[in-house]
């Protein structure tokens, strides 16, 4: 389900360059013969790539030429070139330099390598191919690489940026731009960054006549931005999407390795649209994030991506995620109200993720999808982490929030499906709902666990779960298969929950339906210390326990193994069918009707009138079973169909 692992590709030769390169190249055919008519060397401007030598002006006045002429090829044959201002480019170029190092020196440290003209507003630069330059920096606390601001049509390709403080690419508010088949190590920052011109504080260039300056801020968003076959190792951050406004973006087919922070990384606030985040290969480290996009966004797919090797979470979709302190950005709101998402379309499905310490997968505030996942090892071995994890928050991790040990978190979602997933050996919970509604965790295949499914109403209430069609197999560690805690109107059908302390928990929640979901106990357990209360006291084994409950109907359900078959304490309003005879009600029950085989009416237990025992032992001049006719603790019993004993 995830991108197979390739070698390193830093070069700009590719099977598949001319269908690629025809989204950006193009607009360059109608300017051919003016470009062969305008091919300059460098050198032919005193530019001597010796690495010591201030080349900046000379390599300048090389563009400046080609400018003046409308268009052209500027080259720069293999060598270092070090320049201490930004380098300006025109429309119509072809810049490129197989071998050739810019080393930048520039005054300022967040000054930019190479800019368009066009930086500053007015008339876009346009059809432009940056090919095969490599940019370092002469102080490692400095430098921006390769720039594209208020241009269209730009290809970078083939190019190397190491040790920079900045990105290799910054693309601010630029429209029909590629960024392809290039390598970056080494970087301080994001290797290949997708900005916006929305906000104040982007793109800085430092120009030969005057002092630092950033790019004019106004409005311009990225558009229709391709990222795709890059290459990021040793980065803090292999791809991040910068500030609000931009739409059309690819990020696909990227490998990230050793990433420090965020493999990917969208910004807390940001606002995008049409997001594609395909195919790549994103490998942490102990103090990364895989992918996590905390903007708001619209219309985004998270597909095909194998992410692996992080402490913190595998992929998070967070619209309108965390401040800066890791607070939640609703903190102090007031939880009695079922939040509106803010997310749209979300699709995260055929991904893998292996490895990981914090959520496999985790959802906020969205509506979507988390779909043929696979997720693997989560929060074990060397990131196994101690005591019991059910889908809290732990804190930071790299300065930033991460979950505990999960498969899927969705928290304060709407309209979410959980699908056809499966997840292996999770230290903590497969599947967590934390507030929200109409969620559904369905067709889903779970293996070795602590807590399979829990639903929980908080920040918020939890309504409309629908646990359905699940596979849950659990080990010698694993507490409870299905457990809901609050929230109202949650219905249960068609679960297989196997070697599980407790099968079914249910506490605290209204108008609740399941059926068909058996569960079964593991016969290596000794029925003490594997399932505790919320006090922390030892229990037996339980095959559906039902507390502080209101309006729940159930039928079909069959517990096999456990020491205590359905245990029911402090609920009301209570319709089921039961299979087996193992059945305890406590006395702070009430409306308690219950169906369910016996050899003779309940000696003990709270039950209400209605209630019937279908005779487990039939026998001639017997009768078929027992009814309740007056509720009470047993309750007054009748018999009931006295069965023939005159052969048919």
């Amino acid at each position: 389900m995830g991108g197979d692992d390739e070698s390193p590709d830093s070069g700009s030769d590719d099977a598949d360059s001319s269908a690629d390169d025809s989204l950006v190249d193009s607009p360059l055919d109608g300017e051919k013969n003016r470009i062969d008519d305008a091919f300059v060397d460098v050198r032919a401007f005193g530019a001597v790539g010796d690495g010591d030598a201030d080349d900046g002006p000379a390599i300048q006045a090389a563009l400046d030429a080609v400018a003046e002429r409308g268009g052209g090829e500027v080259h720069l044959p293999p060598g270092t070139y070090r320049h201490t201002h930004s380098l300006l480019y025109g429309s119509n170029l072809i810049l490129g330099g197989p071998g050739a190092t810019l080393r930048f020196d520039p005054p300022d440290p967040d000054a930019t390598a190479l800019v368009p003209r066009s930086y500053g507003g007015g008339q876009r630069v346009r059809h432009v191919v940056i090919d095969g330059l490599t940019v370092t920096t002469a102080d490692p606390a400095k430098g921006n690489g390769i720039g594209v601001a208020h241009a269209e049509d730009v290809t970078v390709r083939g190019c190397r940026g190491d040790g920079l403080r900045w990105h290799l690419v910054d693309v601010a508010g630029a429209k029909d731009v590629l960024v392809r088949n290039c390598y970056a190590v080494g970087l301080r920052s994001a290797a290949y960054q997708a900005d916006n011109l929305t906000e104040s504080g982007g793109l800085v260039v430092a120009p030969s006549d005057g002092p630092a300056e950033n790019a004019v801020v106004d409005g311009s968003a990225n558009e229709n931005v391709a990222i795709v076959r890059n290459v990021a190792e040793d980065c803090a951050r292999g791809v991040h999407l910068h500030r609000s406004g931009g739409h059309d973006l690819s990020v696909d087919g990227n490998k990230i390795r050793r990433c420090t922070d965020v493999g990917i990384l969208g910004d807390d606030g940001t606002d995008w649209h049409d997001v594609r985040v395909t195919d790549n290969i994103v490998e942490g480290t102990d103090t990364s994030t895989g992918i996590r996009l905390d903007g708001r966004y619209r219309n985004i797919s998270v597909e095909n991506n194998s992410v692996r090797n992080h402490g913190g979470d595998g992929i998070t979709v967070h619209p309108g995620g965390h401040g800066v302190d890791g607070e939640v950005a609703t903190a102090g709101k007031a939880t009695t109200e079922v939040e509106r998402s803010v997310a749209e379309g979300v699709s995260v499905s055929d991904n893998t993720i292996e490895r990981v310490g914090g959520a496999g997968i985790a959802l906020r505030r969205a509506s979507g999808e988390v779909a043929d996942n696979y997720v693997y090892d989560v929060g074990v071995g060397e990131r196994r982490r101690e005591g019991q994890a059910e889908g809290r928050e732990d804190g930071l991790l790299g300065d930033r929030p991460v979950h505990e040990p999960a498969g899927v978190v969705v928290e304060r979602g709407d309209g979410v499906t959980v699908t056809d997933n499966v997840c292996r050996n999770v230290a903590g919970v497969g599947f967590v709902v934390r507030g929200g509604r109409a969620v559904a965790i369905s067709a889903n295949e779970l293996f070795d666990f602590e807590v399979g499914v829990l639903a929980v109403s908080e920040p918020t209430p939890t309504t409309r779960v629908r646990v359905a069609g699940n596979t849950l197999e659990g080990s010698d560690r694993s507490r409870c298969g299905v457990r809901l805690r609050g929230g109202f109107d949650h219905r249960l059908d068609g679960n297989d929950c196997r070697h599980v302390a407790r099968g079914v928990e249910l506490v605290g929640v209204r108008r609740v339906f399941f059926r068909d979901t058996d569960v079964v106990g593991d016969s290596r357990r000794d029925g003490t210390g594997d399932s505790k209360d919320d006090d922390g006291d030892e229990t037996t084994t339980v095959g559906y326990y039902l507390r502080d409950c209101e309006e729940l109907r159930f039928r079909d359900n069959d517990a096999d193994g456990f020491e205590r078959a359905t245990v029911l304490s402090g609920s009301t309003d209570v319709e089921g069918q039961l299979p087996h005879a193992d059945v305890h009600v406590d006395g702070d029950c009430a409306d308690v009707t219950l169906t369910f085989p016996g050899g003779a009416p309940p000696t003990e237990g709270r039950f209400d009138a209605g209630s019937r025992v279908k005779n487990a032992n039939p026998s001639a001049g017997g009768p078929m079973g027992w009814v309740c006719v007056e509720g009470g603790d047993p309750g007054t019993w009748h018999a009931f169909g006295r069965i023939d004993d005159d052969p048919a």
